[in-house]
């Protein structure tokens, strides 16, 4: 009889801790796919439209963080990769592929950074921000 309660209350654990990943599972999966980048300025990602626009001088740095997106908001893990212009010096945060530091070296208009994700089904997604670099003064 003891032997039955102990077979009966394993099995039910078994059941309830295969009900949990499931649902653990489901939760972080509660996102489409990636329909679009944007870029936050600062080391966090925050909310809103993020940044499209930037205006740096010859020398200076701005950290910029990428966050993916599905076409309802909900967020999509990314990694993205990172280019610039020559104008500009991009360099990723190590340890965090979604920050980066992005540094102005020579003057120009309009300088150009992105942070670009190819997807699982080789869809390539791009956020990208658009720039302008004064001389020093």
């Amino acid at each position: 009889m003891k032997r039955s309660k102990n077979i009966t209350m394993s099995i039910l654990c078994l059941f309830m801790l295969t009900g949990l990943m499931l649902s653990t599972a489901q939760a972080q999966e509660s996102h489409g796919p990636l329909s679009q980048i944007i870029i936050y300025k600062g080391e966090v990602a925050g909310t809103g439209p993020g940044i499209t626009t930037f205006k740096l001088t010859v020398g200076e740095e701005m950290t910029v963080t990428a966050k993916g997106f599905d076409s309802e908001g909900n967020e999509v893990p990314i990694w993205p990769t990172w280019k610039s212009d020559r104008e500009l010096s991009i360099r990723v945060v190590e340890g965090r592929s979604k920050t980066a530091v992005v540094k102005a070296l020579k003057e120009g208009a309009p300088v150009f950074f992105s942070a670009v994700y190819i997807t699982d089904d080789g869809k390539k997604v791009t956020g990208e921000a658009m720039g302008e670099i004064k001389p020093k003064e």
